[in-house]
């Protein structure tokens, strides 16, 4: 955009004060107009660390009654108490929020509930405690309660990771109660993150930024959670991310998701799910090394998911090398021998 300032007008011995005043006015008029549309533009793909906000990515499956990583990809699940059901859903066809026509939702759904220690909670855990320390920063989304009653409380934590010394967790950063509807609505968060000066990190690199969203909960975690309590409910959420700065739910629909290829590349510093198969023309031992489509977190651990066939031959030792590739070693016992159909799952979460 060319300056509205004419360098002409305002020069040794020619000052035309109205003209300068009709140029500062043009140059006003100009920063407004920046400001709006910097408003309007939507998140700025290096300030939002949300990973499978959209929760397009599934590699641990798409339903689930355990805790931990078991459901969208970059998600952790807290239950414990009755029974919390974590589930991937189907938007219908058509549905927009925002700029969007999504795929699908995440839905954590609790029943039985009765305990001081009951719990039921979908987190997402940034790499790196110092993410956003020291600024405001929003969270935003859209959720809605397709059964039941209660609403949603939204919890930032920083955790300084483990071995050595490090510094004790701080919880119940910014916690604020979302109110929850029987449609999809949009929610704004905002949230001063603390300083981590004169903290101490944790030896094992495994410190994080963790954003908490609460579904229920006992009497045990009222500091937490903004008394939310036990509840019965079906919580549902997407287009989950952030921004620095204050905004309000206003500035949500110019939301639009990471697209999915990088989307992938993000989520498989965490989670990498390979195929194996070989094929050996004679009887020996085989050892096939494979690479991790990205580099992941730290050398990861190995879940068989499918044993898969194997023809012939024996699997003797499998497992991570290191965070950029593992290996396979097969006793084959005759010629003509093979693994079909084997997949594994290498994980490096945070917690």
């Amino acid at each position: 955009m060319p300056s509205a300032i004419d360098p002409t007008v305002i020069g040794a011995g020619n000052v035309d004060k109205a003209s300068v005043r009709l140029q500062l006015e043009r140059a006003r008029d100009e920063i407004t107009t920046l400001q709006t549309l910097t408003s309007s533009i939507g998140t700025l793909p290096n300030e939002d660390a949300v990973i499978n906000g959209d929760f397009s990515l599934w590699q641990y499956g798409t339903s689930s009654t355990s805790a931990g990583f078991v459901g969208p990809d970059c998600w952790s699940v807290a239950a414990s108490g009755g029974t919390v059901t974590t589930s991937r859903q189907a938007f219908a066809v058509g549905t927009t929020l925002g700029i969007n026509n999504p795929l699908y939702h995440v839905r954590q759904n609790v029943t039985g509930h009765s305990g001081s220690t009951d719990i039921a909670t979908l987190a997402h855990l940034i790499e790196g405690v110092g993410s956003y320390a020291g600024q405001t920063i929003t969270i935003l989304g859209w959720a809605y309660r397709s059964s039941g009653t209660g609403n949603m409380a939204v919890e930032v934590v920083q955790n300084f990771g483990t071995g050595g010394s490090p510094s004790a967790t701080i919880t119940n950063i910014g916690t604020t109660t979302v109110t929850l509807t029987g449609s999809w609505a949009p929610f704004a968060v905002t949230v001063a993150v603390p300083s981590i000066s004169g903290k101490t990190l944790g030896s094992n690199a495994n410190d994080y930024l963790g954003i908490n969203f609460w579904f229920s909960g006992g009497s045990s975690f009222n500091a937490r959670n903004n008394s939310l309590g036990l509840q019965t409910l079906a919580g549902n959420l997407w287009g989950v991310h952030i921004r620095r700065g204050t905004w309000t739910t206003a500035n949500i629909n110019t939301y639009i998701p990471v697209d999915i290829g990088t989307q992938w590349r993000r989520a498989q510093r965490y989670c990498c799910t390979l195929n194996v198969a070989e094929q050996s023309p004679a009887a020996g031992l085989s050892i096939n090394v494979y690479a991790f489509p990205v580099v992941m977190r730290t050398a990861p651990a190995l879940t068989v998911v499918t044993a898969g066939t194997l023809t012939n031959c024996t699997i003797s030792a499998e497992a991570a090398l290191s965070p950029v590739s593992s290996y396979i070693q097969v006793n084959y016992s005759a010629g003509n021998g093979s693994i079909v159909g084997r997949t594994v799952r290498y994980t490096a979460n945070l917690a």
